[in-house]
């Protein structure tokens, strides 16, 4: 189904707020939603619970301090290894790079992170969107057939495999409402945006 540039925009700001929120951007997830439309903010259940303060606070012991309240935002914490765990995660992460290499998104270097956290995962299907959005100006469907293609893959072995067991995990740690409506929000998005994508 070949989307409007209007829709396209509109996947590619709800695909920046759930990078924003992955990476802990406050001040950027705030900027995205300052000029947003009120009945535009309420298709977003997560943020009607944001108080900066208070979220900066959980993110650290949701997604970046190991402890009792941990849930790994890395794809590699939730993938069960054969006898070789350290290889095979090794072999993703190249994997993911190389993906990463073909557009030229250079995210995790900038930003210092491992390129299989949840953010830039996100991140990255957004820069596959707005690749998609220049092949649209330049009328350059076979680009945007493999634009499509490598978001499809993305979603497919990055982010829904994982997806049924971040849930698990974060139902008996995640009680802050701010995060348990953004990760119901995601699962539920990326689910329908495979089913899309398909």
């Amino acid at each position: 189904m070949k989307m409007t540039k209007e829709e396209q925009y509109g996947q590619l700001v709800l695909i920046n707020i759930l990078s924003c929120i992955w990476l802990g951007e406050w001040d950027r997830y705030e900027e995205l939603f300052q000029n947003m439309d009120d009945k535009l903010k309420e298709n977003f259940p997560f943020h009607s619970h944001y108080d900066q303060e208070d979220v900066k606070l959980w993110y650290e012991n949701y997604f970046f301090i190991p402890g009792d309240y941990f849930v790994s935002p890395y794809f590699s914490s939730y993938i069960k290894k054969g006898h070789d765990e350290h290889e095979e995660r090794k072999k993703d992460l190249l994997c993911l790079i190389g993906l990463y290499e073909k557009t030229g998104f250079l995210y995790p270097l900038e930003k210092e992170i491992y390129p299989d956290h949840f953010g830039c995962i996100t991140a990255f299907l957004g820069s596959l969107i707005q690749e998609s959005i220049k092949a649209d100006v330049e009328k350059d469907e076979e680009y945007k057939r493999k634009l499509a293609e490598l978001k499809q893959f993305v979603i497919c072995n990055y982010i829904l495999p994982i997806l049924p067991t971040l849930q698990k995990n974060a139902l008996t740690k995640v009680k802050h409402s701010f995060f348990k409506e953004f990760l119901s929000f995601y699962i539920k998005m990326m689910q329908e945006d495979w089913q899309e994508a398909a």
